[in-house]
């Protein structure tokens, strides 16, 4: 052995099978001065150690076994073990800053940090693996949401049962489905939502380590429901897994663009990291770039806006809505390579006149609100006052605030039983409030634009 450390003369015992006399006491000495010197008969460090039999536990000691019945190491040792308390980690012997009492069996400031950070680590089993013993057929014929739907209630869902579809991700979207389906009108874009969801949900837009785009367009104009429809593709989508989380988050230019260039750019990834993994909506995307070529604001933004939609292409859906035709002058203008990641685009159709009559009879009913008569509320009055309705459904809720603020006035002082129920003057005045608070409205901005 070249080496004179200690340690390394440990470490060749095992291939030493003689030993003369210089070299036992040699280890000896060594040994008995290590443990009485730097007080190692602890038992914080050697434990409750039975010398008869020592245990596999105790590797150590099987080595040096005849070492440890050296009179001096041995009494030691066992004086350590009778008078130390098993309850305190560190002997109460020792220098340690974890004990402050000479008391036997007192909790010592290692016992006490312990109790307090011990924790019992639980390890959920792993799921029981479900053989499918059984096989059913369902007819896949589709046409509509309303079919999805009947397929889903007249197929419950069996774990032993292997499927020719995926009816456990139907179920798990149902409520999102009827959501879409009794949302009124809508049927050309609920047509384009359900081929959406039949491609996703056969994964056939993953490929090998990658994944179509999944980025989509909203094309229509405002109070037509386009966030309502944002929210539910993005919980259907996160339900199934397509989506990671049921993030959803709805921003506009003011969330995006700072007022100082750099800023936007800390901004915009700021608001994509926070939605990775679910849905960033931006509703009148338009308003993030200008018909000019000069805002390097609008610029930054979108240009971070296209990277991130190549680069968290299987983690990110990002869903934009306004008008088509300014969409397409504005947003897409500033980045051409904007256009072609936004693979699906979705048309929202403007209401006619009955579907406006519906929305407002839902709006009623939704409020636990009621028509004195059902013949007061008619396809015509909303026919007739239609081109004041340009916001379709957010003019409705609009209209139904100023009906009932008429309503109050109409019905103070009258007996209790006439309360929450509409009758076609409240309508009339109603309509009249709404209208003159609509041109209000354009004055102000009339005067506004003048001095911009």
């Amino acid at each position: 052995m070249n080496s004179k450390r200690f340690i390394d003369y440990l470490d060749t015992y095992n291939d030493k099978t003689q030993y003369n006399y210089s070299q036992y006491s040699l280890l000896t000495g060594a040994i008995q001065s290590n443990f009485i010197e730097n007080n190692l008969n602890d038992i914080s460090f050697v434990g409750n150690i039975n010398l008869k039999n020592p245990t596999k536990n105790q590797p150590v000691f099987l080595h040096f076994y005849p070492i440890l019945e050296n009179p001096i190491i041995k009494s030691s040792i066992l004086e350590s073990s009778i008078l130390e308390s098993s309850n305190n980690f560190y002997s109460k012997y020792s220098g340690s800053i974890w004990n402050t009492s000479n008391k036997q069996n007192a909790e010592t400031q290692y016992s006490i940090w312990q109790k307090e950070h011990e924790t019992n680590i639980y390890i959920p089993a792993l799921p029981a693996t479900i053989t499918k013993t059984k096989q059913k057929l369902i007819d896949a014929s589709i046409n509509s949401l309303s079919d999805v739907i009947k397929i889903i209630d007249e197929n419950e869902y069996n774990d032993d049962t292997e499927y020719n579809i995926d009816l456990k991700s139907l179920h798990n979207i149902k409520d999102e489905l009827k959501e879409l389906n009794e949302m009124i009108g809508m049927d050309s874009i609920k047509h384009s939502i359900l081929n959406q969801l039949i491609y996703f949900i056969q994964e056939l837009h993953v490929g090998n380590k990658t994944s179509d785009f999944k980025h989509t367009v909203l094309y229509g104009p405002p109070g037509t429901g386009k966030t309502e429809i944002a929210k539910i593709i993005g919980k259907m989508y996160s339900k199934i897994g397509i989506l990671k989380s049921n993030v959803f988050k709805k921003v506009t230019r003011n969330d995006l663009i700072a007022g100082y260039l750099g800023q936007t750019a800390i901004k915009t990834r700021k608001v994509i990291d926070e939605c990775l993994g679910g849905v960033l909506f931006i509703d009148e995307a338009y308003s993030l770039a200008n018909s000019g070529d000069n805002d390097s604001y609008s610029k930054e933004c979108i240009d971070i806006l296209c990277e991130a939609l190549s680069n968290h292409k299987n983690d990110l859906m990002v869903i934009i809505a306004g008008y088509e035709e300014e969409l397409k002058e504005t947003f897409f203008k500033v980045n051409k390579g904007m256009y072609s990641r936004f693979i699906w685009r979705f048309n929202v159709e403007s209401y006619n006149s009955k579907q406006l009559m519906n929305i407002f009879k839902k709006k009623i009913v939704d409020q636990e609100w009621s028509m004195e008569s059902e013949n007061d509320l008619t396809e015509k009055w909303f026919e007739d006052k239609k081109d004041n309705f340009k916001n379709y459904g957010r003019d409705m809720e609009l209209l139904l605030t100023y009906v009932k603020v008429s309503h109050g006035r109409r019905i103070y002082g009258k007996p209790v039983e006439l309360k929450k129920k509409i009758s076609l003057a409240d309508m009339n005045d109603g309509y009249v409030t709404f209208t003159a608070n609509k041109k209000n409205k354009k004055e102000n901005n009339y005067i506004h634009s003048i001095y911009i």
